[in-house]
């Protein structure tokens, strides 16, 4: 079990844990030029909307990527995660690979424990990240991506790369409990049977390795009609697998309800309480809360 800080308290991702949803919305994307403008000039008010919005619809924490040449990654990340932290004050995953923008947001966010998405199984990677998440103390998503194959088309395949990554880990002093592997979601428009190598790679995750589990859920539908209908369909048929955690669109309609659902009839949720807390948070939000 990977267990987060924030001054929330504590987030923790595991097998017996409810299913911890992530903010995917924190993107950089170019073509939306306002953003861009603001983000340049260190206007994160939108961001702080942002987060709100998602910890109102029911998301547990974020996760921010800032990866566009106009903009300074190194002043940028740390100043967003803190920004994001004290807004809504849930732990927060730095989606870079940039070693020196990773050290700096980690040190802005200290004493609070993050998580570092994402750590390929390439070496330079492996030798660039992993020193920093130990320094830190914070915890990794392991992306079972090779060097030399790229992404793995068979669970065996990638639970290979995923062992790579834990051993790596283990050499640089991170325990298991402070690794999340990622099984791999593919566009089954492209993709087509993907779906069944993805399931079958989170229960060997749980089963072989032991490590907690997660999935970016929005390339589920890429590419098909209304593709957040399938991107729902693929986080609720993973979930009896082994996911432990998603990153998802906090608007995909009846997400959140359906998966606080399942945690409660799974035991994941006893007795319903976050099914209810969340409930009582969208009845609020329909008489009138605060969404942009």
């Amino acid at each position: 079990m990977t267990t987060l800080t924030s001054r929330n308290g504590t987030l923790e991702i595991g097998s017996k844990q409810p299913t911890v949803l992530i903010n995917d919305k924190f993107v950089v994307d170019p073509t939306e030029v306002s953003a861009l403008e603001d983000l340049r000039a260190g206007r994160l008010e939108p961001w702080r909307a942002l987060a709100r919005w998602g910890r109102e619809m029911g998301t547990d924490m974020v996760d921010i990527l800032i990866n566009h040449p106009d903009l300074d990654e190194v002043a940028l990340l740390p100043a967003a995660a803190v920004a994001i932290h004290d807004e809504i004050g849930c732990p927060v995953s730095l989606d870079s690979r940039n070693p020196a923008a990773l050290d700096a947001a980690l040190s802005a966010l200290r004493p609070y424990k993050a998580l570092i998405n994402s750590v390929s199984a390439e070496p330079d990677c492996l030798e660039s990240i992993l020193p920093l998440a130990r320094k830190h103390g914070a915890a990794v998503v392991g992306m079972p991506i090779g060097p030399r194959s790229g992404v793995p088309r068979t669970s065996a395949g990638r639970l290979a790369e995923a062992r790579t990554i834990v051993e790596a880990a283990t050499r640089h002093g991170i325990p298991p409990e402070d690794i999340v592997i990622d099984a791999l979601v593919l566009a089954s428009a492209v993709e087509p049977g993907s779906m069944a190598v993805t399931l079958e790679t989170l229960q060997a995750l749980h089963r072989e390795l032991g490590v907690a589990t997660i999935l970016g859920i929005g390339n589920a539908g890429f590419g098909m009609p209304e593709p957040t209908r399938i991107d729902l369909a693929y986080l609720l048929a993973a979930l009896p697998w082994g996911l432990d955690a998603a990153l998802v669109d906090p608007a995909t309609p009846g997400m959140v309800a359906s998966v606080r659902a399942m945690d409660f009839l799974t035991g994941r949720d006893p007795y319903g309480l976050r099914y209810l807390e969340h409930y009582r948070r969208a009845s609020r939000t329909a008489r009138g809360g605060d969404v942009p």
